[in-house]
């Protein structure tokens, strides 16, 4: 499944990116069962707090909570001198109220959240009425087959929407929300797996899953 976003623009690795004065958040879904990571950038000069207790996955109006008792991290930040810049990174857990995410100004956090297939099974149908298409694999040793569809936001088969709630500054108690909606825009099925297939690709907008065909 391939997918895709009205608001959010993707970058050469095919990942979502949302962007204002304040952050930017790079959405993940590559593998398999649809794996949701983020990337969050704090642009400001202040603190950045997440609230994953606040924060949620959507679909079909079913919340997915982000929170997770453990909070795993990796982070990465430039600090400036006079005459120089270094970078660095670092990775750990921070003692902060329960559900909380620290990131420092100037700084990026990562977290992997949950996965797609949590949020309910993955319903979809390509009809047999859809033509078949093949190439041959890359031995050329046989036909790969497969059936391929479009969608737009309007029809897609799967959509969904993430939540976050952030706060900005020390001190500061007033939240704000980012949200932002994605969509599957193209379905392929086929018997082959995806490291013999090559119109998947590790990208951040593609994910697989498994299943068996009903008779």
């Amino acid at each position: 499944m391939t997918l895709s976003s009205s608001q959010l623009k993707k970058n050469n690795k095919q990942q979502l990116v949302f962007e204002n004065d304040t952050l930017s958040l790079t959405y993940d879904f590559g593998g398999f069962d649809g794996p949701v990571s983020i990337n969050i950038y704090n642009k400001t000069s202040q603190p950045l707090y997440v609230n994953w207790k606040k924060s949620a996955l959507i679909r079909d109006q079913h919340p997915l909570s982000y929170f997770d008792r453990n909070i795993p991290f990796s982070a990465s930040g430039d600090s400036y001198g006079n005459r120089f810049v270094s970078t660095g990174s670092y990775s750990g857990s921070l003692s902060l109220p329960e559900g909380m995410t620290f990131i420092p100004p100037g700084s990026a956090v990562s977290k992997e959240l949950v996965y797609l297939s949590q949020s309910g099974p993955f319903i979809f149908s390509i009809p047999d009425s859809i033509t078949q298409k093949k190439f041959q694999n890359s031995n050329n040793t046989s036909d790969v087959h497969y059936r391929q569809l479009s969608y737009d936001e309007t029809g897609s088969p799967m959509k969904f929407k993430s939540y976050l709630i952030f706060t900005l500054g020390l001190n500061n108690t007033q939240e704000f929300a980012e949200s932002a909606d994605f969509y599957v825009s193209e379905t392929i099925d086929t018997k082959t797996v995806p490291e013999e297939f090559p119109l998947y690709q590790q990208q951040g907008d593609k994910f697989f899953f498994k299943y068996k065909k009903q008779q």
